[in-house]
């Protein structure tokens, strides 16, 4: 016979949860206003038409005429400025669910020349708001692999675009700085076929944090009670929002729920040091 105790969540064995080898020393977040950005040339009319060309999706040459935008580069520019030391960054990843507002524009091919160290950049998308999720996983393999030791997140949102959408999306973008020295230890996971019916249950499971977030998608299987629901209209920045502007304190657990991936996200940054 023995006795059962809370162990805190800084300290729990986390199933499912991955450490990241770095740890967070900065959490940055920034909404955007109507970009002046344009993409009305001929070559983007016909890639938009192809691009759309058998698939119901609402396409509408007049918005590629009238589109004003926030391409990723110049929001990771404003939000970045001054923000960073001269210290090399050794890999940079870009996390989106909508696509770049210029197709014209690679972000983590800029980023390379406008961060110091020219680092390794590249993108994570095609999987709606857990895209940040499985960014931080391959982040802390390429840091296992090869011995990073400053990684950038970049986490970003675009809602103009030539065709319809579900939602309203706004323009946001955040970072997430990974170093040896940061504050705060961070776990990530990313757990698919998890039934909707299951979701609940399987948050609770990862422990009582000071601090619950929950994006969009989870929030529709049910809210946890005391959980801060991430704002409305930002898929993938949006659960990162109180991390970044000091509103989620302690040990911070942030979820969200992909129903068309029947995948669930977790990440759990633990206390400062």
């Amino acid at each position: 016979m023995y006795r059962a105790a809370a162990i805190p969540l800084a300290t729990a064995p986390l199933p499912g949860l991955q450490p990241l080898p770095l740890r967070l020393a900065l959490a940055i977040r920034r909404e955007f206003g109507p970009g002046d950005r344009e993409i009305d040339v001929p070559e983007l009319h016909r890639y938009f038409a192809d691009l759309s060309r058998g698939h119901e999706i609402g396409f509408r040459p007049s918005r590629v005429t009238r589109a004003r935008g926030n391409p990723f580069l110049a929001m990771a520019r404003e939000l970045l400025a001054g923000q960073l030391s001269g210290e090399r960054i050794d890999l940079a990843i870009v996390a989106h669910a909508a696509p770049e507002f210029d197709p014209r524009l690679s972000a983590p091919v800029n980023l390379t020349a406008v961060l110091p160290g020219g680092p390794l950049g590249f993108s994570v998308s095609g999987q709606g708001g857990l895209a940040p999720f499985s960014a931080l996983k391959i982040a802390g393999s390429y840091v296992r692999r090869h011995g990073f030791r400053r990684v950038l997140v970049l986490i970003t949102d675009q809602g103009v675009t030539p065709y319809d959408t579900p939602e309203r999306i706004g323009d946001a973008a955040t970072a997430l700085l990974f170093e040896a020295g940061g504050g705060r230890a961070v776990s990530v996971g990313y757990l698919p076929d998890v039934a909707p019916d299951a979701v609940p249950a399987t948050v609770a499971g990862f422990g009582s944090p000071d601090t619950v977030v929950i994006g969009s998608g989870l929030a529709r299987t049910g809210s946890r009670p005391g959980a801060i629901v991430a704002p409305a209209g930002f898929p993938c920045t949006g659960l990162w929002a109180p991390l970044a502007d000091g509103t989620a304190t302690g040990a911070v657990l942030l979820a969200d729920y992909d129903p068309r991936h029947r995948a669930l996200g977790v990440c759990v940054v633990a206390e400062s040091d």
